[in-house]
């Protein structure tokens, strides 16, 4: 033991001194610039390989998000955008979002855009719901009294709207619902109309079952029905939850308009990795 410690010393230097002469003649021989050529390009190449399958990877996860969640997003927005543009004040539902939320679809889409969704979701909700109160509650409350007042008749059923015109020289006539003409701010003769191209001596009636009737009594007093729709159509512009859904109509056809085009480059995007 003695004897390995008194000569370590000399066995460390004849170490470093034969590592040292091995370096030298690596360096002298060419040989260490080729393992260092070598071992550049290995790391090269790995680099290139890893980066390129990274590529492929995230390429293939956009693929799947585009089909899975923002194929579907995008039909049912470009559905809400028409609905919107056709302003009949409809209920609108983004039943595809609803249905995202709940599952794990709603963690692929990335957390702003996952937000302005939300958020669109509930103005919509929003907007329907008064749009139901509209149609359920308040048009039929003002119908109903304005026809009461100007007939003379005590009721219990909105009016069947009946429009007669000739086509070309065929009578024909069709049923409206007065709803639908109100809210959409559209004579009934119009609204019954609205798909002939050659309409011509149109007119309209009232079909109102009485109160104390059991069957239905004409009106085609036009002077007393256009005077009952003019009533009616002053009452509900000056309504605010009628005026909201029109104004609310206008803002989210803007905004779904917006969320279309985003959703469109989010479809696109993975062919551009």
């Amino acid at each position: 033991m003695t004897d390995f410690r008194e000569n370590i010393g000399w066995v460390i230097g004849s170490v470093v001194t034969a590592i040292a002469m091995a370096f030298g003649w690596v360096y002298e021989s060419g040989i260490l610039n080729t393992l260092v050529g070598v071992a550049i390009g290995a790391s090269v190449a790995y680099f290139v390989q890893t980066k390129t399958q990274k590529r492929a990877w995230k390429r293939e996860y956009s693929v799947k998000i585009a089909e899975e969640v923002y194929g579907s997003l995008f039909k049912a927005v470009k559905g809400i955008i028409q609905l919107l543009e056709n302003r009949g004040y409809w209920h609108i539902d983004f039943g595809v979002w609803r249905e995202m939320q709940d599952d794990h679809r709603y963690f692929m889409v990335e957390e702003k855009f996952r937000a302005k969704l939300d958020e669109f979701r509930g103005k919509l909700e929003k907007y329907s719901r008064t749009v139901g109160e509209v149609r359920r509650q308040i048009l039929p409350k003002i119908v109903m009294e304005e026809t009461e007042s100007i007939l003379e008749v005590k009721i219990d059923h909105i009016p069947t709207v009946v429009v007669t015109y000739k086509k070309g020289r065929v009578p024909a006539s069709a049923m409206t619902d007065l709803i639908d003409c109100l809210i959409s701010g559209t004579h009934p003769i119009t609204y019954a109309t609205r798909h002939e191209t050659n309409a011509s001596k149109a007119s309209f009636r009232f079909e109102i079952r009485p109160t104390s009737k059991r069957s239905s009594t004409k009106y085609d007093n036009e002077a007393k029905l256009n005077k009952i729709w003019e009533s009616a159509l002053r009452r509900i512009r000056e309504d605010e939850s009628y005026n909201f859904i029109v104004d609310e109509n206008d803002r989210l056809l803007e905004e779904a308009r917006k969320l279309k085009q985003e959703i469109a480059n989010r479809i696109e995007e993975p062919w551009k990795i």
